[in-house]
């Protein structure tokens, strides 16, 4: 019964644990005018990461090529990794982003607040 226990256990660790190397680490810092997000995804080539914006959401995708051989030891991380971070209202075509030494830093600038005019309205 304690075997059982603990295989199960087991998996469901296994699982959380599978889980948790599918995301990244990341920093949110707010700037002046927006925010920047600093995301550690080393190992990746600059091609295989994919930024994307889309309904005030910041997506960021890296796939890892498959290396060929046979492991004798295997510790490192093989899988693909995302993250999705939500965002208001930003200026998406100010957004930029720059790949070096495993760090991925996207700058977004925020939309500026208009200011809001009076509105009259006409009394019937």
């Amino acid at each position: 019964m304690m075997n059982e226990l603990y295989g199960l256990m087991n998996e469901v660790n296994n699982m959380f644990y599978k889980e948790a190397l599918k995301r990244f680490d990341i920093d949110l810092l707010e700037i002046e005018n927006g925010y920047k997000v600093i995301a550690e995804i080393p190992g990746f080539k600059k091609e295989n990461i994919n930024v994307t914006f889309e309904d005030g959401s910041l997506t960021i995708e890296a796939k890892r090529e498959k290396e060929d051989g046979k492991y004798l030891v295997r510790e490192r991380s093989n899988s693909n990794v995302k993250r999705v971070i939500n965002f208001g209202d930003i200026n998406e075509e100010s957004m930029t982003a720059k790949y070096e030494n495993g760090l991925l830093t996207v700058t977004i600038i925020t939309k500026p607040i208009e200011a809001k005019k009076a509105l009259s309205i006409n009394i019937e």
